[in-house]
């Protein structure tokens, strides 16, 4: 697809604001006029009003799914609003609720069908190219995905609602075969909604209401002689059917990722296929998909995050998109920044692009022998009345292979301080020390205070803060590097990191730290002072070289460190403190 054609199928996109913008905006409007408009109060002849409603809990499920997968799922979302408009006509007395939700509706419908002419439209643009046939080979094996777990997690939060609710109505059911019905008389409803009753024996009860109630009004509850502390008004008897909305919300999302699993695996066949084949260019992403454009590059279709049948392979290729993320690649060694500069660059160019060109098909990546199969969707550009979405974040001429010259090789050096060698760290913060203290002896005493004063939750605010405290000034105060005949010791945080001379590979100096790599690792040493780089590069180049006698490798282990120590006895000090304080107050 080249041309002028990839222009007509990148202008049958549907604009992202349609059902990213502008529906959630006419769901909210639809929300406040049903609430504005409700002027119904709470009555014994209406319960359903203020007490259980099993159709609306219900109703909710579709009302809450046709906004909350607009930005996910925004074919089931428009289904879900066609939905929630029936059953509103059905059975809202609104009238300014009915209407909104009906001018939800009918958008909803037009957003479902421009989205099936537009898929109708793209593929039959993409049939245009007459494309040759390509052979698949067969995918390999998949295996419990996250998608799977989330789905199974998803149906047993749902299954729990569903008892959790089951049980609260039985034991509300209980109390109501036992209640007996009196006549309360409404004394004062204060600022947070609780309305104090004075019953017919003289006492008086505060409960929470939903409903208006003027001083002085005669209120039906009732009452179990078995329990006391049970009261129910008549017009507001126990809602437990909101659980009908969490189970059902929580089967629905189920249901859609045990679906999005299934259209993986279909689009992953344990066995060789053929499909249309059409000629495309791929770039690496920085979303972590690649880029598809037209075959002479002129025109970006979408975006299809693909993966490979290899699993290392994938792995690394998957690592390499980091390549692109500023904050990611910041404090990488050089060596791995090349590394990932390379495994993008040999995913770069003409590329075969195999099944329906549509957005939401499943299509296969052909690139230079090797298969690059969907792992989500194919998706369009976003666009914006504002703003279209580019791939101006990978630049045409990206080439950080080219960018990142090799580092020049470390020389060894000819004397080597007596061992073990502390070493040289850029001068620490004078308060560093001073202010670990100061917290180490001011966080146990303010916990005390507020505890003694009944602010337990500044109390347990001051520890945990206070614990935080003392784990980053910790950190900065006690960071120590210490190299042995043998090992590096590296002091972060709670754990003080062994490396073994022999496992490391090769010692690199980057701009402000040292990168030694290790296998398949790397490990990046900072603190180190500007003028002492090159001089403990130099004295772990011979530590490293000597330390290569043949033996078999270490694996790198930990420690615990003195700043985990001294975490520890701060954090138990401030909890013995908070026992004392609650059993045995000053």
């Amino acid at each position: 697809m080249t041309g002028a054609l990839a222009a007509r199928w990148a202008r049958t996109v549907v604009p992202s604001w349609t059902y990213r913008w502008l529906l959630p905006a006419v769901w909210l409007g639809a929300i406040v006029a049903s609430v504005i408009g409700d002027t119904s109060n709470c009555s014994v002849e209406h319960p359903t009003v203020c007490g259980p409603d099993r159709t609306f809990s219900l109703a909710m499920i579709a009302c809450f799914a046709s906004l909350a997968l607009l930005w996910w799922q925004p074919i089931v979302a428009a289904l879900a609003g066609l939905v929630f408009m029936a059953l509103d006509l059905r059975y809202d007395d609104v009238a300014s609720a009915r209407v909104a939700w009906t001018v939800y509706g009918v958008l909803c419908a037009v957003l479902l069908v421009w989205v099936f002419t537009s898929c109708l439209r793209q593929r039959s643009l993409a049939g245009r190219m007459h494309p040759e046939q390509v052979q698949i080979p067969e995918a390999a094996r998949i295996g419990v995905t996250s998608r799977l777990l989330v789905a199974v997690a998803l149906a047993l939060v749902g299954a729990a609602a569903f008892g959790l609710m089951s049980w609260q109505d039985q034991r509300e059911e209980i109390h109501l075969r036992r209640a007996v019905e009196q006549t309360a008389v409404a004394k004062s409803l204060n600022d947070e909604g609780e309305l104090a009753l004075q019953l017919p024996d003289g006492s008086s009860r505060t409960v929470s209401v939903a409903g208006d109630y003027d001083t002085g009004e005669q209120i039906p509850i009732l009452v179990d002689p078995a329990d006391r502390d049970w009261l129910r008004l008549r017009a507001e008897l126990a809602d437990y059917t909101f659980w009908y909305t969490v189970a059902g919300g929580a089967w629905l999302l189920s249901l859609l990722f045990a679906l999005r699993d299934l259209r993986l695996r279909r689009a992953r066949p344990r066995r060789s296929w053929s499909g249309p084949a059409m000629p495309v260019r791929i770039d690496p992403h920085v979303s972590g998909a690649f880029t598809v454009r037209s075959a002479d590059g002129t025109v970006l279709l979408g975006f299809l995050e693909a993966g490979l049948d290899d699993e290392e392979g994938d792995l690394r290729l998957l690592e390499a998109f980091s390549a692109l993320d500023d904050e990611e690649q910041g404090d990488a060694p050089a060596k791995l920044k090349r590394e990932w500069a390379q495994t993008l660059n040999r995913y770069r160019g003409d590329a075969l692009l195999v099944g329906d060109l549509a957005e939401g098909s499943w299509p296969t990546l052909v690139f230079g022998g090797q298969t690059l199969r969907p792992v989500s969707p194919f998706r369009a550009p976003r666009k914006l009345p504002w703003h279209d979405e580019t791939a101006g974040s990978l630049p045409t001429d990206f080439e950080p292979a080219e960018d990142l010259p090799t580092a020049p090789p470390v020389e060894p050096a000819r004397d080597v301080p007596m061992l073990p060698w502390e070493v040289p760290l850029r001068a620490r913060s004078w308060w560093s020390l001073p202010a670990l203290i100061a917290v180490l002896l001011v966080g146990p005493l303010a916990v005390g205070a507020f505890a003694n004063w009944g602010d337990w939750y500044a109390a347990f605010m001051a520890t945990l803060v206070g614990a935080q405290l003392v784990h980053s000034l910790g950190s900065r105060a006690l960071f120590r590097v210490t190299a042995t005949a043998t090992d590096l010791w590296i002091r972060t945080g709670w754990t003080d990191r062994r490396l073994s001379w022999r496992t490391v590979e090769s010692v690199e100096v980057e701009d402000e730290a040292l990168s030694l790599e290790a296998g398949d690792d790397w490990h990046v040493v900072g603190g180190i002072a500007d003028k002492d780089l090159p001089q403990v590069a130099a004295v772990f180049e011979t530590l490293r070289l000597r330390s290569h006698t043949g033996l078999p490798e270490e694996p790198v282990t930990t420690r615990p460190s003195p700043v985990l120590l001294i975490n520890a006895v701060y954090v138990a000090v401030c909890g013995l403190i908070l026992a004392l304080t609650r059993w045995n107050p000053f």
